[in-house]
């Protein structure tokens, strides 16, 4: 049974202390939303309450940077780490992830479709010992036809192709415990696909049911491109299964060829007449010809992914933020752990 929901109340005003949770917030091209967000987490979490908050700005094109410079004068709670250029959702929620100092930290979005009154029944499964908080959108209401139709596809895609199963309608809204974090900062790979690498950690988790909130501002900027995009990475960083579907294809045209060849045999040395094959042999070379461009482009995604790491470039660079220690890497000072 969920206890009451309370938050220790803290001093903020010092950062250099470690508070109870980070809400850790990926935003791009967000400036009108930022501020109604911050007013209304520290609305729903109280007064006083022991949190920061770490909004990333993915190289936002708006005034976003400028909004939390300005906001980070007058509430010591945020924080922020602006991106030299636009990096993308999961490399900012990396970062922000990275950069978390609370015992736990949870991640939403900025558009405030996750919506900040769920945060206390996150905080409750928690502390009812949930080491992972993973939570799942009813697309029930709120949801256009397009977003239903193509997060059904996106999540067919990765289950099928994938080697893990991630739950219909899962969202980077979850909460991590700081051992979960500290698992997380383990993996070195400049692209990751969160949602399929946490269920994957084995620690306990709790899976919960929410109501997506409408957009205060501006327009979504998960394009059906940028899905595909998360899709393709969130397979081909945990699976080698595409490539497998190139040897079963091949193996499935060996044998295919293997009939087609006695037949021919056959019909060449039993019944003494020519086989007439132009149409069979063209639609066999452009089958053959097609499966085979299709292999070596799903060998050329692994090669470049693995060309992307071999190179070891980082997965994003900070401009500015107001966290001493990023502060002082950025002024090419040595950092103090």
């Amino acid at each position: 049974m969920n206890k009451p929901f309370s938050i220790t109340e803290a001093t903020v005003t010092n950062r250099t202390t470690r508070p109870e949770i980070s809400i850790v917030v990926p935003a791009y091209n967000e400036a009108a939303n930022i501020p109604v967000l911050v007013s209304e987490v520290l609305n729903v979490l109280g007064p006083g309450a022991d949190i920061e908050i770490l909004v990333v700005n993915d190289g936002s094109r708006d005034e976003t940077a400028e909004t939390l410079k300005t906001m980070a004068e007058k509430t010591p709670e945020l924080r922020y780490i602006t991106f030299s250029r636009n990096f993308g959702h999961q490399a900012a929620l990396l970062a922000g992830l990275r950069n978390a100092r609370g015992a736990c930290a949870i991640a939403m979005d900025a558009d405030l479709q996750h919506p900040p009154e769920f945060l206390p029944m996150l905080i409750d499964a928690w502390r009812d010992g949930a080491a992972l908080v993973l939570t799942r959108r009813d697309d029930r209401e709120n949801v256009s036809l397009f977003k239903k139709i193509s997060s059904s596809a996106f999540y067919k895609f990765v289950n099928v192709l994938g080697d893990f199963d991630i739950e219909p309608g899962s969202a980077d809204f979850f909460l991590l415990d700081r051992k979960v974090l500290r698992a997380l900062n383990q993996f070195g790979e400049s692209r990751i696909f969160l949602r399929g690498i946490l269920p994957t950690l084995g620690y306990e988790k709790q899976i919960l049911d929410y109501s997506p909130a409408d957009r205060r501002h501006g327009a979504s900027k998960y394009t059906l491109r940028k899905m595909i995009s998360l899709g393709l990475d969130g397979i081909l960083s945990t699976s080698i299964n595409p490539l497998r579907l190139g040897t079963i294809a091949a193996m499935a045209l060996g044998g295919l060829a293997s009939i087609y060849a006695l037949y021919a045999i056959y019909v060449a040395v039993v019944l003494k007449t020519a086989l007439p094959g132009w149409t069979s042999v063209m639609l066999v070379v452009t089958i053959i010809g097609a499966i085979q461009l299709f292999v070596l482009g799903v060998i050329g995604e692994y090669l470049g992914r693995a060309l992307t790491e071999v190179r070891g470039r980082p997965a994003y660079i900070v401009a500015e933020t107001n966290i001493e220690a990023l502060a002082a890497e950025i002024d090419g000072e040595e950092t103090v752990q």
